[in-house]
């Protein structure tokens, strides 16, 4: 006999501004496949793939059978019968990637108030099905959802909509903070301490896998180490972790500058806080985005794994993920000339850019010992930033000759110091500037501690995306798995996989087995491969630091992966997206 199946597809090609290759459909169409005269055993078969379970193993050749949501076979399974059968001979087929560190619930927020397509599409998040990735883990710093509304409701929301991929959330410091004190860098008193709490437990009931903050920010770290302690301990209490991004990542925490009288945090300073976090709140903790920063802390990754694992063996269940650039968000966005520390927040927050840099500069025309110390804060800025033959202009409407040429080249054309070029660039103009603030050395070392997943840390497409936000596995697999060898192919699916899932604790995912839930990848060995660059600028290798791409372009879906299901429903098929929005929001119970 023959069924007959219709499935939504997308039209809309094109959104905020980012083209999609590859994601092009036709309209609704009827799918006919043939079936015998005997209801097949299984909805879909994949035949003969070379098999990660997940566990870091090395692979098997075997068939994967799903029936419904979930894998109900893992092995020879001879002639069973399927309603779809696919021939994965010569592909890998691993369980789903799980990212730790996404922003991608802005696409998950567009409703339908424009186009249904145009929505559904925003939704579907492709340039994170395209790296593989079948569940996310949202929150860094503050709730996804809105002041005055609770993480059910964004459940609700998601799951009446539809998303693209598994959605997992955090509880922000950030925004419970806000909430009770406002912006301000003051410490709650007993009653408002007792009211955060109050919030941390209200959304570890209503499924938040834990708490976040991003430390390392102006807002951030107006909270202290006793007072996360305390929330830490709340969330302890419902079987959650805590999640942050620490107070630092180099020589400073991004806001500070030299001439602050407050103590200079470093890396090892911050690592060590969230460990003692760990050990005084008896709680989980977790490290996003780890990195080793800026010229003074080149090669220190080393001392920072070696501070993680003396807490693990000391019984802190300390983890972190990394993405795999050498150019940060910060970095893309280089600021020179910080206004937070010679404003305040009071002053500052409500000027616009212009009336912030004139107020600036009319401080250091006023202020001869100022003048001095801002000169001083913005070398110690280069260095944070990898050093001017790593700062490239990527937009400069003075002047558009200088666009790719590093601070250091343009100094030297303009016959000035780093200081005067520096001041001509960002605070009488507004050049954009983009940094390299890592090596490949410690991207190298974080990826081979088996405590370290890779994560995006990236967003929807949008104008304004880094290309981790479309290519952060893929470029790991491609780069450092297969081609360089840092690390091995069967050490990346756990890391990606079954890492992830102990992380965040969840019981059904990360693993390909029977009973689990069917996110299942398969991509070819041969053709996976990253696509996005950093827009008019070099993706940096240690040599040939000024080579100059003028066609870069951060908006490129990656290539290879073949298939890819999310609880059962194939999402990408053949290399093309389906249109399935067949993702869950997943709330810890």
């Amino acid at each position: 006999m023959y069924r007959k199946r219709t499935t939504r597809t997308v039209l809309a090609v094109f959104f905020l501004g980012a083209s999609l290759p590859g994601v092009i459909f036709s309209a609704p169409q009827e799918e006919t496949t043939l079936q015998t005269s005997e209801e097949p055993s299984y909805d879909i078969v994949l035949r003969g793939g070379r098999v990660f379970d997940g566990s870091g193993n090395p692979w098997v050749y075997a068939d994967v059978a799903i029936k419904g949501n979930d894998i109900v076979g893992v092995g020879d399974l001879g002639d069973a019968s399927a309603e779809r059968v696919i021939d994965v001979n010569g592909k890998f087929v691993m369980p789903g990637i799980i990212d730790l560190h996404s922003h991608a619930n802005s696409g998950f927020d567009m409703d339908d108030s424009d186009e249904r397509e145009a929505s559904d599409l925003a939704r579907a998040t492709v340039n994170n099905l395209t790296q593989g990735i079948t569940t996310v883990l949202f929150g860094e710093g503050g709730s996804i959802w809105g002041e005055d509304s609770s993480i059910q409701d964004k459940a609700e929301e998601w799951s009446r909509n539809g998303i693209g991929t598994n959605a997992a959330m955090l509880a922000g410091i950030g925004s419970i903070r806000n909430k009770v004190l406002g912006a301000v860098d003051a410490s709650p008193t007993p009653d408002q301490l007792e009211e955060m709490k109050a919030l941390v437990g209200k959304a570890m009931e209503g499924g938040a896998f834990g708490i976040s903050n991003a430390l390392d920010y102006w807002n951030g770290h107006f909270a202290t180490t006793e007072e996360i302690i305390a929330l830490a301990q709340e969330a302890a209490a419902y079987g959650g972790m805590y999640v942050s991004h620490i107070r630092s990542e180099g020589t400073r925490s991004i806001w500070w500058v030299a001439s602050d009288s407050s103590p200079r945090v470093t890396h090892l300073d911050a690592i060590q806080e969230i460990i003692d976090i760990g050990r005084e709140a008896g709680i989980r903790v977790h490290i996003l985005h780890i990195k080793s920063t800026g010229i003074p802390f080149w090669g220190r990754s080393r001392d920072a794994t070696a501070l993680i694992e003396k807490g693990r063996a000391e019984g802190i269940d300390i983890t972190a993920d990394q993405y795999p650039y050498t150019s940060s968000g910060p970095d893309r966005n280089t600021q020179l000339f910080k206004w937070e520390p010679y404003l305040g927040e009071a002053v500052g927050r409500e000027l616009e850019v212009a009336e912030r840099k004139a107020l600036i500069r009319q401080r250091m025309e006023g202020d001869e010992v100022f003048a001095t110390q801002l000169e001083k804060d913005v070398m110690h800025e280069i260095l944070a930033r990898g050093g001017a033959d790593r700062m490239f202009v990527r937009a400069f409407e003075p002047d558009s000759s200088y666009v790719g040429r590093t601070l250091e080249e343009i100094a030297e054309l303009r016959e000035e110091n780093l200081f005067e070029t520096g001041r001509y660039l960002q605070l009488d103009n507004d050049a954009q500037i983009q940094s390299y603030s890592m090596i490949e050395d410690d991207l190298h070392h974080y990826m081979t501690r088996d405590y370290i997943a890779p994560a995006t840390d990236g967003g929807a497409a949008g104008p304004r995306a880094h290309p981790r936000s479309y290519g952060t596995f893929p470029r790991m697999l491609r780069k450092y798995v297969l081609d360089e060898g840092v690390i091995t192919l069967p050490f990346f699916v756990r890391k990606v996989t079954s890492l992830p899932a102990s992380i965040l604790g969840i019981k059904d995912r990360g693993y390909l087995k029977e009973g689990y839930k069917a996110d299942i990848l398969v991509f070819d060995a041969e053709t996976i491969q990253d696509r996005a660059t950093f827009d008019r600028l070099p993706d940096l290798t240690d040599a040939k630091l000024s080579e100059f791409i003028a066609d870069g372009d951060p908006h490129q879906n990656s290539e290879g992966i073949e298939y890819l299901l999310i609880n059962g429903a194939l999402v990408i098929d053949g290399g093309e997206f389906t249109g399935e929005l067949a993702g869950e929001v997943i709330l810890r119970r």
